[in-house]
This record gives structure tokens, C-alpha cells and sequence, in this order.
């Protein structure tokens, strides 16, 4: 299962410690043998919700084998045609586009305009979008293994 971690939730969940509401997606991550994935990208909207010290540890993620970087150009026309649509509720559009690329379904998030796209099958079905809003939702943190969907 692939995770993407917005933005509004990314400095929970990269902070030392980890937030409370973010330990368990940190301890998925790590577990030996899990097949949980941070999907996550810099290019586009991205490089300018992420610092240079959220980069680098992404980055570190990757290189253990915990993430997996998405170049903006592989969902960069997705991204336009849900922008253009006009029918988003939220102004996240990139992050729709990542988790149709990525294959992710599993969002941590705060925000409630995006909640509601991620869970709209106009936008996310076969499987639809999941949201983890906290560790009371731990359970969704399962062995399912994302599919790059541009591969």
C-alpha cells in the first residue's frame, strides 16, 4: 500500500519525534518486510509546499527503500485536465494526479476539500481513495502493494 502525505500533514509526520497522529505510518514504513511505500514528488505544486529539510528527508526515505519519487512530467497532464475540469473542490489537483500515477489510494491529510475529491469516484476509483486522518486509523495501513500506473 502506497501513502501519499499532503503537505498540511508532512511536518507531523517528518518531525523528531513524529507526531502522534503520524507514528503509526512512520512505524509501517520501517517495519522489516513491510510493503508500505511513501509516494511523493518535488516537481511542480510540490517544490513549493516542500522545504529544503522535507526534501532531504524524503530523499532518505527513498534511498532506504521507503518512498518513491514520481517526476511531475510523468502525471503533469493529468494535473492540467483535473485542474481545467473546473470541478474540484479543493486546489490540490497535483495531488490527485500523483495518486492516479502512483496508483497510491491512502491520503494523510487534514484538508477537507481535498478528503472530499479523494474520496469522489470522478476522480479516484478502481480501488477508490482512502483517508488517513490520524492513528485512530491505523487499521488502514495494510499489505497491499500500489502499481505504478504509467509504467
Amino acid at each position: 500500500m502506497c501513502i501519499i502525505v499532503d503537505a498540511n500533514k508532512l511536518g507531523e509526520f517528518l518531525a523528531a519525534p513524529t507526531h502522534e497522529d503520524a507514528e503509526p505510518i512512520r512505524r509501517w514504513l520501517h517495519r522489516p518486510g513491510s510493503p508500505g511505500s511513501l509516494v511523493y514528488s518535488t516537481d511542480g505544486k510540490f517544490a513549493s509546499e516542500l522545504g529544503n529539510e522535507a526534501k532531504r528527508k524524503l530523499a532518505d526515505y527513498a534511498r532506504a527503500g521507503r518512498a518513491r519519487l514520481v517526476p511531475g512530467s510523468r502525471f503533469a497532464k493529468d494535473e492540467a485536465q483535473l485542474k481545467a475540469s473546473g470541478t474540484l473542490r479543493s486546489n490540490d489537483p497535483h495531488v490527485l494526479a500523483l495518486a492516479r500515477t502512483s496508483g497510491a489510494r491512502l491520503l494523510y491529510t487534514g484538508d477537507q476539500a481535498l478528503i472530499a475529491d479523494f474520496k469522489d469516484r470522478r476522480f479516484l476509483r478502481s480501488p477508490r481513495g482512502r483517508v488517513y486522518s490520524g492513528a485512530a486509523n491505523a487499521n488502514l495501513l495494510t499489505g497491499k502493494v500500489c502499481v505504478d500506473r504509467t509504467a
